[in-house]
């Protein structure tokens, strides 16, 4: 795990990444550093933003609760996360929750829930093609259609299955919204 200092989107920690080359605008090849997440793909009774949510919200071993906005005040017995960005979505329907940097394996809260899972996210090399606007599939598929065009023009391989990850909360005015699809490659 990378234990620089964190990185910010609006006042909330991201991922932090190295860009190894600019193909474009609005194109990048990323390094990402190893990473703690939580993961779910939800089950009958609920769908994995809400057992995650469940998570962050102190349904977790520790009971240790995470505000997606803002710090929140907790109980005793219990510890203060920060939630940060992006929210990681893969084409199989599971959902990451990234953790704040200052954890571990060791350290962070153990779930509770039978289909929530602490993952950790290995150190990884990806393209990104990052855009705005309302969300819908179409446009997910267009910026993915996009992304791997780009990535065939300048000769660089896919290696994994494309992921959307999502900056802002719901909330948030369409084009204030940073939204990414991201796709594992081969560099040489």
């Amino acid at each position: 795990m990378s234990h620089a200092e964190p990185s910010y989107y609006k006042d909330t920690e991201t991922l932090s990444y190295a860009v190894i080359e600019t193909l474009s605008d609005d194109t990048e090849i990323r390094h990402y550093e190893a990473s703690m997440a939580v993961e779910s793909s939800g089950n009958q009774d609920t769908g994995a933003f809400r057992l995650l949510f469940n998570y962050i919200s102190g349904e977790n071993k520790t009971n240790t609760d995470v505000s997606m906005t803002s710090p929140v005040e907790v109980g005793d017995n219990s510890t203060k996360i920060s939630m940060t960005s992006p929210v990681e979505m893969s084409s199989s329907d599971k959902m990451m929750f990234f953790l704040p940097s200052k954890y571990s394996a060791e350290n962070a809260p153990v779930p509770t829930h039978k289909d929530v899972s602490l993952v950790t996210v290995p150190a990884r090399t990806v393209a990104a093609i990052r855009y705005s606007g309302l969300n819908g599939d179409d446009k997910k598929e267009e910026f993915k259609n996009k992304l791997l065009k780009t990535l065939s023009d300048n000769n660089i391989k896919a290696v994994g299955a494309p992921s959307y990850m999502g900056y802002d909360s719901p909330f948030t005015l369409p084009w204030n919204k940073r939204h990414e699809i991201i796709v594992p490659v081969e560099i040489k």
